[in-house]
């Protein structure tokens, strides 16, 4: 239970994001039908959840070196036949939902293709090469999926195909995840060398990373400028572009950090998960 709290703490911004971002997707969605179609909402909302509780549970195995498919013993308070068990479970729930899916006649189309990537991105950690290469790249493959996967998974649920205006959404959201997540990898900047493992922060260095924050911030505010200009509509989303102030605010935070300044990890942990919210709330609050 410790691996697995201290897994879901690594993961709680993107689990946060990508759930966020399905529901803009979907309310959006639900604006242009003019009903909101609760039934696939949560479907979808509950096979992410099981595709990423089997993420946890392979990095689970992975990083303990069990393996509960050998040797099974049914005995009471086995530790490999309860993990056994618990795949199993993981796996029969997430194909009954895909089943409820193709009998909602919800399964046509791209949102199949979103299923199939989610699951592909996320269950790559199952493989030793494959998951060197996600502990590396982490935070672009986590980028796509929060956006555009989960945030275009959340429009196809609700009958609609992605259009122009969707595909520009997605490039703003993924650009603000980028420069959101970037600025919680600095707390382990260098940590996780020791134990073979590199991520983008470590490749690219501490200052290439801070460059990356901050472009990624400023592109995101101004695509999410255009998507309003073009639909019409960048007069009533004024405010969400003052959230801006949030990425900002960590900017000062980390230049005085990089000045020797004691860090204020909590704050900016805090403020990358008020950003992220204030900008799905401000988006989707003028449709209500």
């Amino acid at each position: 239970m410790e691996t697995v709290a201290s897994s879901l703490r690594k993961k709680a911004f993107f689990l946060f994001a990508s759930i966020l971002s399905y529901l803009v997707g979907a309310f959006l969605a639900g604006f242009e039908n003019g009903r909101l179609d609760f039934s696939t909402l949560l479907i979808g909302l509950f096979i992410f959840l099981l595709i990423f509780a089997l993420q946890q549970l392979f990095d689970y195995l992975t990083t303990t070196k069990i393996n509960p498919y050998s040797r099974v013993n049914f005995e009471r308070g086995n530790k490999k036949a309860q993990l056994f068990i618990l795949t199993m479970l993981l796996f029969m729930s997430l194909i009954f939902l895909v089943y409820l899916l193709l009998r909602l006649n919800m399964l046509i189309g791209v949102n199949l293709i979103f299923i199939s990537l989610l699951t592909l991105l996320m269950l790559m950690t199952v493989f030793r090469l494959s998951k060197m290469l996600y502990q590396t790249y982490g935070l672009l493959i986590e980028a796509l999926i929060v956006s555009p996967l989960m945030l275009l998974f959340g429009t196809g649920l609700q009958g609609i195909n992605p259009g122009s205006g969707h595909v520009l959404l997605t490039v703003a959201f993924f650009l603000l995840y980028i420069s959101i997540k970037s600025s919680l990898l600095f707390e382990h900047f260098g940590m996780n060398q020791k134990s073979g493992e590199r991520s983008l922060l470590d490749l690219i260095g501490w200052e290439n990373g801070m460059r990356l924050q901050n472009v990624s911030l400023v592109l995101a505010y101004l695509v999410f400028a255009f998507y309003f200009y073009r639909n019409g509509s960048l007069g009533q989303n004024i405010p969400l572009l003052f959230t801006s102030s949030f990425g900002i605010f960590t900017m000062y935070l980390q230049n005085r950090l990089a000045r020797g300044m004691k860090p204020q990890w909590q704050i900016i942990k805090a403020t990358a998960f008020v950003h992220f919210f204030s900008v799905c709330y401000l988006l989707i609050f003028p449709l209500l």
